[in-house]
């Protein structure tokens, strides 16, 4: 078995334990709705991405092929659209990372898969819907991203809209960048 090289989305709830059980499983279909419908406006069909379910969130496998521009711009920009247009407010974090990758019968693993989702559980990250009430969506993205990236202002990314945090879980202690938009 050999590493393979992909992009690794996470997505997480805000406030999912504080739900009741519909309330969850409300949030939990507006996610899957949200997410794939501004998938599909980003051009990415659904079908390419391997998706896990996280009870209260998504990891997204996705293809080596599909470009990392593509998953912040158009992608950020349609999920924030996306999630303003719901009739119930769901406030999510979003990480986005890319790595090698092992893959068993049961899924795929490896230390990439889960830097994404010390990332995605980052304090920085709540602290940016506390600072910003009025904001549904939240993004953190890896050094390796920014790197590659957003510094170079892709599609008109802009790396001023990316502040600098040291995300340090558990066994990840890693420089990241984090994006309110």
């Amino acid at each position: 078995m050999y590493p393979v090289h992909r992009s690794i989305v996470v997505f997480d709830v805000a406030g999912f334990g504080r739900l009741d059980n519909l309330a969850q499983l409300r949030a939990r279909e507006t996610l899957r709705s949200v997410v794939r419908r501004a998938f599909r406006a980003a051009g990415v069909r659904w079908w390419r991405l391997v998706v896990a379910d996280r009870g209260d969130g998504l990891i997204l496998v996705v293809p080596a092929s599909v470009s990392k521009v593509d998953l912040l711009d158009p992608l950020v920009p349609r999920l924030v659209a996306e999630l303003a247009a719901r009739p119930e407010r769901v406030r999510l974090r979003m990480a986005v990372h890319a790595g090698d990758l092992d893959r068993d019968r049961h899924g795929w693993t490896g230390t990439d898969l889960v830097t994404a989702c010390r990332l995605v559980d980052s304090p920085a990250l709540y602290q940016g819907l506390r600072d910003r009430p009025d904001a549904d969506l939240v993004v953190i993205v890896s050094e390796a991203v920014h790197r590659a990236v957003v510094r170079h202002g892709y599609r008109g990314l802009r790396a001023v809209d990316f502040q600098p945090v040291r995300v340090v879980r558990k066994e990840v202690d890693e420089p990241a960048w984090v994006h309110v938009p």
